[in-house]
């Protein structure tokens, strides 16, 4: 931390909807769309979240051994087709996050003004990704059983993780109606949205 620091004005961007920035930069980062420095992060950090039960249940499926079932976990096919979905989930999301994200970052660095088709995706593709990481963790964690459910188990605590993520306005189900009046031509129903 930094305290009793003079920093003059030109070089302050106080962060918030209304608040301009600083002209003196002529660097990407102080023009990049305002609502991704929330939405995307948020939608790495559910992702990250959802990789990590993924591995945890990968992890779990080779030892764990249902009840009322012969073999492990990994042997059975309901366990296969969650862990599948989860990971298809998981990538898909990540995949186009990461494209919407170079797409605009593209843009922002050659000066280019970012339309708004491609800011009702950024959103979209954040949100998406939010829901589609924590479906994956549903999938997860429904997958571990009842072992899952005690504290002791990540499985419990991503879930739990999970669940507060997905209460971030950036990346709440919100996001989708902001998104498909954009899609739309109509224009959004927040105005930092086009900052």
């Amino acid at each position: 931390m930094v305290e009793e620091v003079f920093v003059p004005d030109a070089f302050v961007w106080r962060l918030g909807p209304q608040a301009p920035r600083s002209t003196h930069f002529d660097d990407a980062l102080y023009r990049f769309p305002f609502a991704g420095f929330f939405s995307w992060p948020m939608a790495a950090v559910a992702l990250g979240i959802a990789q990590g039960a993924i591995d945890e249940i990968t992890q779990v499926a080779l030892h764990k051994t249902p009840r009322q079932v012969t073999g492990a976990l990994r042997e059975q096919p309901l366990f296969q087709i969650q862990l599948a979905q989860a990971v298809a989930l998981v990538r898909s999301a990540r995949a186009w996050l990461h494209e919407v994200i170079t797409t605009v970052w593209g843009q922002t660095r050659c000066g280019e003004a970012v339309a708004v088709e491609e800011r009702a995706a950024f959103l979209l593709a954040a949100t998406n990704a939010t829901r589609s990481a924590a479906a994956a963790v549903e999938l997860a964690y429904t997958s571990g059983e009842g072992s899952a459910n005690y504290r002791r188990s990540p499985l419990q605590r991503h879930m739990r993780d999970m669940h507060a993520v997905t209460q971030h306005v950036s990346t709440a189900p919100r996001q989708y109606v902001t998104s498909g009046r954009m899609l739309l031509g109509l224009p959004p129903n927040h105005p930092t949205v086009l900052l």
